[in-house]
């Protein structure tokens, strides 16, 4: 399975365009190279983005929540009204709309940062600071791979 990885910093043209890296659009399913979904991070001033498949496991996820539960609500709600299928043109060129860019802070440049099956859009300084407070908190807490990675195969066992 293809992994959003690595950080990029990108300029946003005259047009209003910014690109997708090329390592993130070959972490695109092969069906779907073209499109990318973006809706406002919940827990961050970041976009997220994924593929149309992230989408529809994370449609799938809310579904199984109690549908008379204001979790499933808030959920489905704070989501799916905001999600914007984005069309990528030949060159990885891509469109990021006014109230994404405005949650994000982004304005003349855009900073992705590979999350694993899906990928955040910060304004680079915002990107240099979620990346700092999360490798301190890691340190902090004395958080290792190794900790996650074994509580991984002992559930596989």
């Amino acid at each position: 399975m293809d992994l959003f990885l690595s950080k990029f910093s990108n300029n946003i043209d005259k047009k209003g365009r910014v690109t997708l890296p090329s390592l993130f659009r070959n972490a695109l399913p092969k069906n779907d190279r073209n499109e990318i979904i973006l809706f406002k991070s919940l827990k961050f001033s970041a976009i997220e983005g994924c593929s149309s498949q992230r989408i529809n496991n994370i449609a799938k996820k809310i579904n199984e929540l109690d549908i008379f539960s204001d979790d499933q609500e808030d959920f489905a709600t704070s989501i799916f009204s905001e999600v914007i299928p984005t069309k990528l043109d030949k060159e990885g060129r891509f469109l990021i709309p006014d109230n994404l860019k405005n949650h994000a802070n982004i304005l003349n440049e855009a900073t992705f940062i590979g999350q694993g099956h899906y990928f955040q859009i910060w304004n680079p300084k915002g990107a240099l600071e979620r990346q700092q407070k999360s490798r301190e908190r890691l340190v902090k807490e004395k958080r290792t791979l190794g900790s996650i990675l074994s509580k991984q195969e002992n559930k596989n066992d």
